[in-house]
């Protein structure tokens, strides 16, 4: 665990942003150029205009093989506790190829970047004392160094350049020879190509053809996509390299606890006495209603109200007990604010439930259910910490926010909501908007009461001559025609590259 990836002092490379690691990556920018330029085209290949196809499980597995290599190049070394990362992130890819609903693809891609990044300051830097703040601020530090290290590419080929003339070896290298080379063959080729093909129209015709097939727009927006990411990996790697963030937790000495006890014994009251009315009214529901209120519509509202003021309550009780000093009044203030939290977690879990019973499931109403479910085990975490401060609090909160994220991911949410929609009757509209995913509910016969077969759909909903479909059917059985026409479509369009294990299943329906 122990290596030279701790030997460069934090301190010291805070003053001078220039380590062994950024040296070595000039002395070595060939490998380390030529790496991200090939890891650039690995990027294009696999994610160019494909959100959710098959390549991206592989696009994965490759950028972890580029950032270990790199790392053994530079001599930092692998930590076995980098196995959870690499798990979560490995999972995380093969989940983007097997659903198609757009709001799990976009959780998928923050939860990549966001453990990949874990995962390099992991790597590069002694986090074992780090805390939540500590890895806030780390995180946002090597964001902005890799702004500061945009251009890093070319002056570290100029510094190789410059080194290899003032070094006299034997062997001779071709690598600038070779890139002047390139530099002077550039407009060259197109010199000699516009006088061709004006000397001759045969040569012009195949050329336009040729350029046509290419579709050069294309080419243009591939290779800026290239050099963007060349710039930007190179950049990433060479902010690590830095090391300029500190690996020393600093304990400061913190504002007065008094600010603190003050402020949150007054919300304390304010949400004991919230509490008291929701077990009284809503868990109990013995005490008198206000007037033209009913039990079902009072419990049927405030759910989000409820949840952004548990996050908020989580958020406050992390600031005290990390900016103010230790004091045990301030101690069990804050775990009173936590009972009273996890008390309006289930009060809003409960409404919603109450709500998705009256007016049905959507993925934001499941989504708000699975962020109760994680805030709970959070504030669980939060309240061990307030009692016990050696509780690895960060790794908790990572551990259970990717493995309940991950478990959402992979249980296709569409397919739960189809599912339960279609039990106990829905908006049928909605229905039809949702992904792929759903197909095995939506265009099954066995799981969709509506459904006869697909034959059966498409014959009843073909038009009559006139353009016209049967009235009779219409109303019943459009959402399903809708719903069959945007997989059939998605599933067309489907070729090596963007394979999607959900858009395949789905075509498996298609007639």
């Amino acid at each position: 665990m122990e290596s030279t990836a701790y030997l460069q002092p934090a301190e010291q490379s805070t003053k001078n942003p220039e380590t062994e690691y950024t040296r070595s990556m000039k002395r070595h920018f060939p490998s380390f150029g030529i790496g991200c330029l090939l890891y650039s085209a690995f990027y294009a290949f696999c994610l160019y205009k494909n959100t959710s196809g098959i390549t991206y499980p592989f696009f994965v597995i490759g950028t972890l093989c580029c950032f270990f290599f790199s790392s053994k190049k530079l001599g930092v070394p692998f930590k076995k506790d980098s196995v959870f990362y690499i798990t979560g992130i490995t999972l995380l890819g093969i989940s983007n190829s097997m659903t198609n609903s757009l709001p799990i693809l976009f959780m998928n891609k923050c939860g990549l970047f966001l453990l990949s990044f874990l995962l390099m300051l992991h790597t590069f830097y002694n986090d074992r004392t780090w805390n939540f703040p500590k890895y806030v601020t780390a995180f946002f530090h090597t964001i902005g160094s890799c702004f500061c290290c945009l251009f890093r590419p070319l002056s570290d080929m100029v510094s190789y350049f410059d080194a290899e003339k003032q070094e006299k070896t034997r062997g001779k290298n071709y690598f600038l020879p070779a890139l002047i080379g390139f530099a002077i063959a550039i407009p060259l080729l197109l010199c000699m190509t516009m006088l061709l093909a004006g000397a001759d129209a045969i040569f012009e015709n195949m050329l336009v053809r040729l350029i046509k097939a290419l579709n050069i727009w294309e080419v243009i927006k591939i290779l800026f996509l290239i050099t963007m990411v060349f710039f930007s990996s190179y950049a990433l790697l060479s902010a690590l390299c830095r090391k300029d963030v500190s690996e020393n937790t600093e304990e400061k000495s913190g504002f007065d606890p008094v600010i603190a006890i003050v402020f949150t014994s007054l919300l304390g009251i304010l949400y004991l006495f919230f509490s008291v009315v929701q077990i009284l009214y809503l868990f109990i529901g013995k005490m008198q209603l206000p007037e033209n209120y009913t039990y079902a519509g009072y419990a049927r509202e405030g759910f989000f109200q409820l949840l952004a003021v548990s996050i908020i309550n989580f958020l406050l009780v992390l600031i005290c007990l990390y900016l103010f000093r230790e004091s045990r009044t301030l101690r069990v203030i804050l775990s009173v604010i936590c009972g009273c939290t996890f008390i309006m977690i289930f009060s809003s879990a409960l409404r919603m439930i109450l709500y998705i019973d009256t007016y049905a499931l959507t993925f934001l109403r499941l989504f708000v259910l699975w962020a109760l479910a994680v805030i709970f085990f959070l504030m669980a975490g939060v309240t061990t910490f307030i009692f016990y401060r050696r509780f690895p609090l960060f790794l908790y909160g990572l551990s259970v926010v990717s493995i309940c994220y991950i478990t959402l991911s992979f249980y296709r949410p569409d397919c739960l909501i189809a599912r339960y929609n279609l039990e106990n009757g829905a908006d049928y509209d909605y229905l039809s908007r949702l992904s792929a995913d759903a197909a095995p509910i939506i265009l099954d016969s066995s799981a969709n009461p509506y459904l006869v077969s697909v034959d059966d759909m498409l014959e009843k909903m073909a038009v009559d001559k006139n353009g016209n479909y049967n009235d009779d059917y219409y109303h019943e059985l459009y959402w399903i025609k809708s719903y069959y026409c945007k997989m059939e479509y998605r599933a067309r369009g489907m070729g090596i590259r963007n394979f999607n294990f959900s858009l395949y299943q789905a075509g498996k329906y298609l007639k």
